[in-house]
């Protein structure tokens, strides 16, 4: 079945098969019709399964043939909010609307020069949309559709409030979508009140696609990088993400690759967001073929040709580790994952010559080897005798105090 067949008019039709879109995903035949119709919806479906084309082709529709005034999609991540924007306009490219990203960590003056030209659709992180509402740039009341993306991890990264002064301040007649990748307790209180009556659409069961390959590798800490080194040198050409826990590791990580002669790149919070669109940009145009990256790549990134994931550090839980290795396998493709399992060392590893604790007992190593033990045999050693002597000698020598 293709999209002719969800309706679409051929403006859209056409912007789809330019961007090699020919066959809907099962998300995307289920919510497609509903978001046309105008019904609120809550979708569970695991990530890679073209989730952001789902909404993003039903809003399109619904702009295009004015059932609609404006969209507002909210994104948990600036990393997300750019890709869904892009997403969009290739989506909307024929039919002239005007879909803006707005984020922090990047100027906000360029951003309210774009929403001042005008605007049909604007994703957003939610404190920049905030921001943007008290200057006076955006309001939110005119939206009449709000979609929440990846709503589970906006909750877990603690915007519940931002997010719900944004949707009290959305007019009553909308059309209400939230999208995520668990249902759970939270996620339904947040449905209950903001999104009434949905329909719920849920895709699969919660678990990898069935087109990534994993393979777990039990290792100990100190034997994590020269592995690491060799799954790269046995994997050339291939593009490839690592997934470290936090910002300092990944950092330190990248440094070892590139001094080791590895084309590779970094992606963290602490960058600036003009050096993270660089990063991601290198990578997917093939100028760094390795990216080591902490969560904040986890969702939102989509690479093509994305071919392996390695977790060198283990996600902190599974929902995590689940949308880390989504990264790969994406639409039909087959991808590959290689999850390093932390273990302790074994007493004879720990004791073992090659161990790193015991480098300094090396030969040549300069601190404790054989040269050093020859020279230390070279030096005089006085006896207890000798020390006698010399202190008996110091008492017969002693010059007598002096009298006053």
């Amino acid at each position: 079945m293709g999209f002719r067949s969800l309706g679409l008019n051929e403006k859209t039709l056409f912007a789809l098969s330019r961007i090699n879109y020919t066959k809907p995903t099962e998300v995307q035949q289920k919510a497609i019709p509903e978001i046309i119709a105008g019904n609120n919806l809550l979708v569970r479906s695991q990530t890679g399964t073209g989730k952001t084309a789902a909404f993003g082709i039903g809003i399109i529709e619904r702009l295009a043939g004015r059932k609609s005034k404006k969209a507002l999609i909210l994104t948990p991540t600036r990393e997300l909010a750019v890709q869904v924007c892009k997403e969009l306009q290739n989506i909307g490219q024929t039919q002239h609307l005007m879909i803006h990203a707005v984020y922090g960590g990047q100027g906000i003056e360029g951003q309210i020069d774009n929403l001042r030209r005008g605007f049909d659709v604007v994703i957003a992180t939610p404190g920049r949309l905030l921001d943007l509402s008290r200057r006076g740039v955006i309001r939110i009341n005119e939206f009449d559709i709000i979609v929440l993306d990846e709503a589970d991890q906006m909750l877990d990264m603690g915007f519940l409030d931002e997010v719900t002064e944004i949707l009290d301040q959305l007019p009553q007649q909308r059309v209400g979508m939230l999208f995520s990748a668990t249902l759970d307790d939270s996620i339904m209180r947040i449905a209950a009140k903001y999104v009434k009556q949905p329909k719920i659409i849920e895709i699969g069961e919660i678990k990898a696609a069935e087109t990534i390959k994993e393979e777990h590798v039990e290792i100990t800490d100190i034997d994590k990088f020269p592995k690491l080194i060799g799954i790269l040198r046995s994997h050339v050409g291939v593009k490839t993400l690592i997934f470290r826990e936090t910002k300092i590791g990944a950092s330190k990580l990248q440094e070892k690759l590139w001094q080791r002669g590895f084309k590779v790149g970094a992606l963290q919070g602490d960058m600036s967001q003009a050096k993270r669109n660089k990063t991601i940009q290198e990578f997917k145009e093939g100028m760094i073929s390795i990216l080591v990256a902490t969560n904040v790549a986890a969702r939102g990134l989509h690479i093509e040709n994305l071919g392996l994931i390695i977790n060198y550090d283990k996600a902190q839980s599974e929902e995590v580790h689940l949308h880390r290795i989504g990264r790969t396998g994406r639409m039909g493709q087959e991808g590959k994952a290689i999850n390093f399992i932390q273990r302790k060392q074994t007493l004879d590893e720990r004791m073992s010559e090659d161990h790193p604790d015991f480098a300094w007992m090396k030969q040549g190593s300069g601190v404790y080897s054989r040269s050093s033990r020859t020279e230390q045999e070279r030096r005089p050693h006085h006896s207890r005798s000798t020390r006698h002597e010399s202190k008996d000698y110091h008492h017969r020598n002693r010059r007598p105090a002096r009298k006053y």
